[in-house]
This record gives structure tokens, sequence and C-alpha cells, in this order.
């Protein structure tokens, strides 16, 4: 049990790394894991393993979530920012608001 404890921890922190802390260099979200796994290995038994499984799916979430960017970036990479946002705003249920340029005014 001890082995797929510390097997989920070092993957957790390894998707934490690759997602948060390498683009802005903040290591709070690293952090903020450390220390919630620090309190919850002092839990009793059955709520250690309620947060295993919670760190499994959380680690799966982040895993699939990376893998699902990276495959957009690959397979769609020439869509510009007006359309993303315009697609991105109709997958809510939104209207993307029409942009303004006035011509009398110089760039």
């Amino acid at each position: 049990m001890k082995e797929q404890q510390l097997r989920v921890y070092r993957h957790l922190l390894r998707e934490v790394n690759r997602q948060f802390n390498n683009a802005s260099n903040n290591r709070a979200w690293a952090t903020q894991l450390r220390l919630e796994w620090i309190a919850a290995s002092c839990d009793s038994p059955t709520t250690a393993d309620k947060n295993m499984r919670a760190a499994t799916n959380v680690l799966s979430y982040l895993t699939n979530n990376r893998k699902h960017k990276e495959l957009l970036a690959t397979f769609n990479p020439k869509m510009c920012e007006s359309d993303r946002i315009e697609k991105t705003a109709r997958r809510v249920g939104l209207e993307a608001p029409k942009s303004y340029s006035n011509p009398d005014m110089p760039s």
C-alpha cells in the first residue's frame, strides 16, 4: 500500500510540475499538494483508502487533461485567436460580442 501511495504521490507531483509550475515557476501548487498529502497521511486507514482513490482520480484527470491539450495543439494548430474565443464561448452557451473598430482612428 505504501509503495502505491508513493507512486501516486510522485506522479501527482510530476503532473503538477508539468502543468502549473514549469510555465509560471510558481511552486505554490506543489507546496499545497505536499501539505495536503502530509495531512491526509495522518488519517485513519479507512479515510486513507478514500483519499488514495481521490488522489488517483485527480491524477487521471490531470494526465488526461494534459494529453487533451497536447492533441489539440498537434491537430488543430491553425485556429486563430478570434476563432478560438468564439468556439470557447459557444461551447459554454454564450455568444462572443462583436468587436468594434473605429475606421477614423489610426491603429
